[in-house]
């Protein structure tokens, strides 16, 4: 890590870093983000990809590749979003497409800023520039920091593209048949996992993971870990609690963290009447989405956090055997009272998303609104709109 865990970045931490490296494997420094530098952001940006991932800090003069001081940044372009400008012209000429993590760090000089642009070792690897046919990496020179990949590389880096997504696949399939011991497959429920989107490496040892679970289960408000039902599994640790069937009791629950970044749950949909006594109509209680959906993102936020991970994520939720069933998600009288313009025709319902550890916490509203409206939306069988806005005030109500 070349930057510390800490955030946001200021123009210390920029300091710090120019104390301790030169331009290398990992670090390249610019005075400014001119065009000549706007023309070869491409090629740092995925020869970083490419490698061991780096990071580029322009407004550091830096000649043969030794930060000299002043620190004291450049000129902030009058009108112009940088990070934006960035993830255009990475978008527009690396394949696959790759968006580093961009931020603009004042500096203590008036109107200068610094860029910061981390990029982290991606399994999407080798990424290609100008019209996919060139591949770089670095070399760790600083006179010729990047260079051309040879064909032997190239194979080596699609091995490494290959690999990450099989141990993905592997994980959540482990994870699905141990829910299996809580939850009913062939009943209505929840299945949500938040995972690297190439998992490549073990984020800490199995021991931390139950130390972290130990840790975060004390507070019941966000805990999705019943005290009394941890156990150890390989790679991490595994929570069960048995069925409940009514709003007295908690539905049937699995949750898995594993050492390798997958936070999973699946739950039992508890199933209650329509309205009251005068309408037992049966519907699928909303809150057995929303909560463990809610309580998964804060506790994958806190989790990689805690193990420094803020690469890419891959988030994926599905709701099984759902045909014919009800679910009110906004509240009753707005939108009528009749459970058939909430009932679902088919038997899944999933949603996925590709987001960045600062989705999670500066978009949480955001991002579960988007999540809900695309789930709800075979639920909402009524000739008006689907109800966005007011399924956000409910997000809103229910994270307050």
């Amino acid at each position: 890590m070349i930057f510390t865990a800490e955030r946001p970045i200021t123009a210390q931490h920029v300091r710090d870093v120019c104390a301790r490296f030169n331009e290398g494997l990992r670090v390249e420094y610019k005075s400014v983000f001119d065009a000549s530098v706007r023309t070869q952001l491409p090629k740092i940006v995925s020869s970083f990809a490419n490698s061991q991932g780096g990071v580029l800090v322009v407004g550091i003069n830096a000649p043969n590749g030794e930060p000299q001081s002043p620190f004291d940044g450049f000129t902030l372009p009058p009108r112009e979003e940088l990070p934006l400008t960035v993830e255009n012209i990475c978008l527009r000429n690396i394949y696959p497409p790759l968006i580093p993590q961009t931020k603009v760090v004042q500096s203590d000089v008036p109107d200068h800023v610094f860029l910061v642009i981390e990029v982290e070792e991606s399994s999407e690897a080798p990424h290609a520039i100008e019209n996919s046919k060139k591949v770089y990496v670095r070399t760790g020179s600083a006179a010729n920091p990047y260079d051309l990949a040879d064909v032997e590389l190239i194979i080596d880096l699609l091995k490494r593209r290959r690999d990450p997504l099989e141990r993905r696949n592997r994980l959540l399939e482990f994870a699905e048949q141990r829910s299996y011991q809580s939850v009913h497959h062939d009943l209505p429920f929840v299945q949500i996992s938040i995972c690297p989107t190439f998992p490549r490496s073990a984020l800490c040892s199995s021991q931390a993971v139950w130390d972290f679970v130990l840790l975060h289960q004390v507070n019941p408000a966000t805990s999705l870990v019943d005290p009394n039902s941890k156990k150890r599994i390989p790679d991490g640790t595994a929570s069960l609690t048995h069925t409940g069937a009514t709003l007295e009791h908690p539905p049937a629950n699995y949750v898995e963290i594993g050492r390798y970044g997958l936070l999973f749950v699946a739950r039992q949909f508890r199933v209650i009447p329509w309205t009251d006594a005068a309408d037992q109509r049966p519907q699928l209680y909303f809150a057995d989405l929303f909560q463990p959906l809610l309580r998964l993102t804060i506790l994958a936020e806190q989790f990689y956090a805690a193990n420094g991970y803020r690469g890419g994520l891959l988030v994926n939720i599905s709701l099984h055997h759902v045909q014919g069933q009800a679910m009110r998600f906004v509240a009753s009288g707005m939108f009528g009272d009749d459970a058939d313009d909430f009932r679902c025709y088919t038997d899944l319902v999933s949603a996925e998303r590709l987001i960045t550890m600062d989705q999670i916490r500066a978009l949480r509203v955001d991002l579960l609104t988007e999540i809900l409206s695309d789930l709800t939306w075979a639920f909402w069988q009524s000739n008006r709109e689907l109800p966005v806005a007011r399924l956000r005030q409910t997000v809103e109500q229910m994270i307050g």
